[in-house]
């Protein structure tokens, strides 16, 4: 082994300088493993290159603009099939009839109390409705807003 050891260590050969003795004895790596690393490498460059041409100038010497034009995050991706996706749709599903069942019910409650307290009547003629209204309360000056369908007084 110390002979090995030693061939090793005296043979440079094409192999880059290890720090480690061992890794001389390592065969190289298959011809596909270092086209993977260069590709790697050189798209990380690329990248570099793109980022620093990306930089605007500001209007003076020096700045440059870095932050995100984006007003928020886009999403990269969403999976119809993924657990998000699926809990949202079992929350719709068990929330949402009932909360129909309880605002129809809140909404008829307070259509109710409003129509016991104020109800509506439809007159034929609403001038001669007012005038009644006014000699049976014996008021004379009222505000009367007349609304398309709906008119409305108040003292």
């Amino acid at each position: 082994a110390q002979a090995i050891l030693a061939q090793a260590l005296k043979t440079e050969g094409s192999r880059a300088r290890c720090a480690t003795p061992f890794l001389k004895l390592l065969p190289p790596p298959p011809h596909s493993l270092r086209m993977l690393f260069g590709r790697i490498a050189a798209a990380s460059r690329a990248a570099a290159v793109r980022g620093a041409q990306r930089a605007v100038p500001l209007g003076f010497p020096g700045a440059q603009r870095t932050a995100s034009t984006g007003a928020f995050p886009k999403l990269m991706s969403i999976r119809y099939d993924g657990l998000m996706a699926k809990c949202l749709i079992a929350a719709i599903v068990y929330y949402v009839p009932q909360d129909v069942v309880v605002l129809a019910g809140m909404f008829w409650s307070w259509h109710s109390t409003s129509s016991s307290i104020s109800p509506k009547k439809k007159q034929a003629d609403a001038e001669a409705a007012l005038e009644a209204f006014k000699a049976k309360k014996g008021l004379d000056d009222l505000k009367v807003y007349k609304g398309r369908s709906t008119w409305h007084v108040t003292l």
